[in-house]
């Protein structure tokens, strides 16, 4: 299933994706890793799963990492010693519906 949502974006540097999932949950104990994705260079080809053609402007310098936070995340979108916010965009996000258990 594919809906329409409203996705943030932080930036920063990291050596990894591990070292990014642990600062945020550093920052943000309570964060629903689940809702968030940790993309790093070169953006462009990541970036347009979520956003097709049509991809957000990023500032320069934006950081050899982006984080990605999807609704219910729990990730609020602002500074940490780490990341800087680059903004909120509408995106596409795909969920498989799955059945209850019954």
């Amino acid at each position: 299933m594919k809906f329409r949502a409203t996705i943030g974006i932080l930036a920063g540097e990291f050596a990894s994706q591990q070292l990014a999932f642990a600062h945020l949950l550093d920052v943000c104990p309570e964060a629903d890793l689940d809702q968030v994705e940790v993309v790093a260079r070169p953006f462009k080809t990541r970036l347009a799963h979520w956003f097709g053609t049509d991809l957000p402007d990023l500032p320069e310098g934006s950081g050899d990492v982006l984080v990605l936070t999807f609704p219910g995340s729990g990730v609020p979108q602002e500074p940490t010693a780490r990341l800087r916010p680059v903004g909120r965009f509408t995106g596409t996000l795909t969920r498989a519906v799955l059945p209850e258990d019954g």
